[in-house]
């Protein structure tokens, strides 16, 4: 059986007011906000993609301004700028014996063939280089003093011997003359190289003179760098 309608209570407004306020009070003015234009708007949808788009963007890359550097790639060497050059060419070291003197010499090829091993390689005195220890000075030998062997004792075990030793001693005089070819070309070459090494070191000098006057007149005249 149906209620009368005068037992039946109001339902609760979800809708509520401030504190203190009548039933209902909340919702007439949240309708009067909406007809007056008070409240916020919700942002349209173009709004919130421009803001997700902007967040996703890399951040632009400033400017730096008078007197501030620019940092470079983190294994760029110190000292180095753009395009791979350095603020300071410094030379690397250069071996000595790397270094050709530019110059003609034209050695007998007589002398060349007497320098040379046969069946090797043709001797080059700008290439060769002595130790110290062949360089040495070699004494003066006195040849022992022979000693007659009578005839009788010269047999088959005397002949022998004696072609062993000829030989020996034919090798090693070849051998010392070869190393006095070597050493007579080698020297004839260096003196020609030392000679004109000598020139240009007078014009290095020369040279180095006449930029250490410039120097000292431009320190004359704007101070010392």
């Amino acid at each position: 059986m149906a209620r009368p309608l005068s037992d039946r209570t109001p339902a609760p407004l979800l809708l509520g007011g401030p504190a203190g306020a009548t039933p209902g009070g909340g919702t007439l003015l949240g309708l009067r906000s909406l007809l007056q234009g008070t409240s916020k708007p919700r942002e349209p949808a173009t709004c919130l993609l421009k803001e997700k788009e902007r967040k996703a963007a890399p951040p632009a890359a400033t400017v730096p301004g008078p007197g501030l550097e620019t940092a470079g790639p983190a294994d760029a060497p110190a000292g180095a700028v753009g395009g791979g050059l350095t603020s300071r060419d410094t030379p690397s070291p250069v071996d000595p014996d790397t270094v050709e003197v530019l110059m003609t010499f034209e050695p007998d090829p007589a002398d060349l063939a007497l320098s040379s091993i046969p069946g090797h390689e043709t001797f080059d005195p700008r290439r060769h280089r002595f130790s110290e220890e062949e360089l040495k000075p070699q004494p003066i030998m006195k040849k022992a003093r022979k000693i007659q062997v009578p005839e009788e004792q010269k047999d088959e075990k005397y002949w022998s011997r004696r072609y062993k030793n000829n030989e020996a001693a034919k090798r090693s005089r070849d051998a010392r003359r070869l190393k006095e070819n070597q050493i007579t070309v080698r020297a004839a070459f260096l003196e020609k190289e030392n000679a004109l090494l000598r020139q240009e070191v007078v014009a290095v000098r020369q040279e180095l003179s006449h930029y250490r006057a410039v120097l000292s007149r431009y320190q004359a005249q704007h101070g010392a760098l």
